[in-house]
């Protein structure tokens, strides 16, 4: 037999017996997870042999190699990357799942070759043309775990940075926004976000917004808070800037940030001075 009608010969058999090959790859599951896969409810089972079945009759399509084998692999390893990224488990768990996969595989070629002449040659060149197309499943399903796990992280980062952008009330209608540490473009955006959101909703009139917790000031602080300033102004509130250091107003002063505070929005040297005005002003 020449060597593509015995790659023929086997795309043939893993098709015609792909719902035999999945059974036995649920018992090997069974025999190796017997608390995860021993009393599925009739409805999972179904489900589960029927995406074993999908999944035999891939690798039998692709025993032939085709031109777009490999990526049909990788899709298959990152749709189930994707399915089972939603549960809780350990990558390296899942993939030792995958191997007896190919272990139920493996064996089924071996029985069809039982009584035939094929050389161990041939039966290692569908062996490894096998153990390839389940490295780039295994290559796909890692791929949808990393950018699961990318997703928490900024799902994570995300939460943080608003809680890192406290709106404290302090009297009636006023706030102290303190804003503390480095400010990159992506905690500089979700400081406006939340800033402009928690304004709205708290309904107050005065922002007092107090810098002296920043650590870095360079032309993206500067010009994200001329862009809050701005914002601010146009919901009708009334900003009060604190805490200036002598490199924050420089910098100010080279950006023109200067002569906008002259005209719309109050400075004070500190959060008391601020504090102690809006007092007198609140309670006349």
């Amino acid at each position: 037999m020449t060597q593509s009608n015995y790659y023929s010969f086997f795309q043939a058999q893993l098709q015609a017996h792909s719902s035999s090959v999945a059974s036995d790859i649920l018992n090997l599951l069974e025999k190796h997870y017997p608390k995860e896969y021993g009393g599925l409810e009739d409805k999972e089972h179904e489900e589960l042999i029927s995406f074993l079945n999908k999944l035999v009759n891939m690798i039998g399509e692709n025993i032939v190699e085709k031109g777009d084998s490999i990526q049909r692999a990788t899709d298959l390893g990152e749709r189930i990357g994707e399915i089972v990224s939603q549960r809780e488990g350990v990558l390296s768990d899942y993939i030792a799942k995958l191997s007896l996969y190919k272990e139920a595989i493996w064996t089924f070629v071996e029985n069809q070759t039982r009584g035939r002449n094929e050389s161990f040659k041939q039966l290692m060149d569908i062996v490894n043309r096998i153990d390839l197309l389940f490295n780039y499943i295994v290559h796909g399903f890692t791929l949808a775990f990393s950018k699961a796990d990318q997703r928490k992280v900024n799902d994570y980062e995300e939460k943080y940075l608003k809680l890192s952008t406290p709106i404290v009330p302090i009297m009636d209608h006023v706030a102290i926004l303190p804003i503390i540490g480095e400010i990159d473009e992506k905690r500089a955006n979700v400081i406006i976000e939340e800033t402009l959101r928690e304004s709205n909703e708290l309904d107050i009139d005065w922002l007092v917004i107090d810098l002296s917790g920043v650590y870095q000031v360079d032309d993206l602080f500067m010009s994200h808070l001329e862009k809050l300033l701005t914002s601010l102004e146009i919901l009708g509130l009334k900003p009060i800037l604190t805490g200036m250091r002598p490199d924050l107003s420089m910098r100010a002063v080279q950006m023109g940030l200067v002569s906008k505070t002259k005209e719309d929005v109050t400075t004070k040297a500190t959060l008391k001075q601020a504090v102690a005005m809006l007092y007198d002003q609140t309670t006349k």
